[in-house]
């Protein structure tokens, strides 16, 4: 599986990185500036990543500011595919229908066919109206084997109250484009059998035939606050929804045995996920940074919640330590919660009637996480500096839930996750 693997990792990596959410504009620094970085990121056993991006930041006819950057990265490495570990070894079909893979007693199925690689460019332009207002618009694009996404996006901000108040007004819209390994399967159609030469006859009435599109629309208001000289507050309101092919197509669900049968918990078969054709989601986000004699600490909060049942809460903590000479060390902490999606399902039981929709995937489920970091900023004059960043990822929740019976007891059905991310990033302003 390629495009929501993809989006698996770059939840995690968000979830390491703070990453801004929903908007397809460059955000350019206030000054000319280019800067570069790399990222490794790795699961442990599980997939690994590392991303490229160069981005320049240029004012150009005086008052447009231009931004742009270009991204590229590469990720590999087994991820689950939403089956159940089973008393006996299990054998699955690969995405393309050609060929497949074992799991062993006991542990959990991971779909060992992950490789991709994506190209990226954003850009924005920008520029004032006036003294008091700022207007800009933005460009994104993405690629890869099996995915594509072209967005736009326009903003506003207003500054009021001598500057000590800006407000802003953001939007974007996005379109991609789905065209999964092997077409995309019927939600709950039965996972074929591996076919040995790649033939259409064991796919047949399994793929629906369409290419499928998803449609994306984001909406962001937002209020900086100057309260005094040493402290700034943040808060803004996003909105985005979400329209279109929604389900991952290589995920799958286990389709056990029920509780009165010889074998109660053990797999019989195997069913694609199904999930909503649309989704809206909603955030409110706030922030307070103080300066505190040199050093700064950001405290943030967020609360998310969604029309597919899912909640979240995540907290942050950021402390600038300055050092000699423009040094600097910055620790970080985050923690985050969630509630799983009213169609979150770890399996299915044979004979019982079929959801209207039903995954199994883990970001849809019921989990804490922590992320601890550290950042360290190396200056090698007053416009060059070099930041050097690492964090560790850990994702955990209730590996037997209520509704596990038979042998799924004694499984763990929902492994934890722990994850390494390394950074470092060059900044030169001109």
């Amino acid at each position: 599986m390629q495009l929501k693997k993809r989006e698996s990792v770059k939840f995690a990596i968000t979830a390491l990185t703070a990453a801004l959410i929903g908007s397809t504009t460059v955000y350019a620094a206030d000054q000319d500036q280019i800067e570069s970085s790399l990222l490794i990121y790795s699961e442990k056993s599980r997939v690994s990543a590392a991303e490229g991006i160069v981005g320049i930041s240029k004012h150009i006819r005086g008052d447009y500011l231009l931004g742009l950057r270009l991204t590229y990265d590469g990720l590999t490495g087994p991820s689950p595919n939403g089956a159940t570990p089973s008393s006996k070894i299990q054998t699955f079909t690969r995405p393309s229908g050609s060929g497949s893979y074992d799991t062993q007693v006991g542990k959990t199925p991971l779909d060992d066919t992950f490789k991709d690689t994506r190209f990226a460019v954003d850009a924005s332009l920008g520029r004032p109206i006036g003294r008091m207002t700022q207007v800009s618009t933005g460009f994104h694009f993405s690629a890869e084997h099996d995915y594509s996404s072209l967005g736009f996006s326009a903003g506003l901000t207003h500054d009021l109250f001598q500057r000590n108040t800006t407000i802003g007004l953001s939007g974007s819209y996005s379109r991609d484009a789905i065209n999964p390994e092997g077409g995309a399967p019927l939600g709950f159609s039965v996972m074929p059998l591996p076919s040995g030469d790649g033939g259409d006859d064991e796919h047949e009435g399994e793929d629906d035939g369409i290419s499928h599109a998803k449609d994306v629309f984001d909406a962001v208001v937002s209020v900086n606050q100057i309260v005094d000289p040493k402290t700034i507050v943040r808060m803004n309101y996003s909105f985005s929804h979400s329209s279109g092919y929604l389900t991952d197509p290589y995920k799958i669900l286990s389709v056990v045995q029920d509780a009165n049968s010889t074998a109660p918990g053990v797999p019989d078969h195997y069913v694609y996920e199904k999930r909503p054709t649309g989704r809206n989601k909603h955030a409110v986000f706030g922030e307070v940074r103080r300066y505190l004699g040199g050093h700064a600490i950001d405290l943030a909060y967020r609360y998310f919640w969604d029309d597919w049942g899912v909640s979240s809460h995540t907290a942050d903590m950021f402390f600038t330590w300055q050092l000699k000479n423009g040094h600097a060390i910055q620790p970080h902490v985050r923690w985050y919660t969630q509630s799983e999606a009213d169609f979150h399902r770890y399996f299915i039981v044979q004979g019982a009637p079929l959801p209207e929709n039903a995954s199994a995937d883990s970001r849809l489920a019921k989990f804490d996480a922590v992320t601890l970091g550290l950042e360290y900023t190396l200056p090698f004059n007053e416009v060059t500096r070099l930041r050097l960043t690492g964090e560790y990822y850990t994702q955990m929740s209730d590996n037997s839930p209520p509704e596990a019976f038979g042998e799924l007891r004694q499984y763990d059905l929902f492994p934890k996750l722990d994850a390494f991310m390394l950074r470092a990033g060059f900044v030169r302003d001109f």
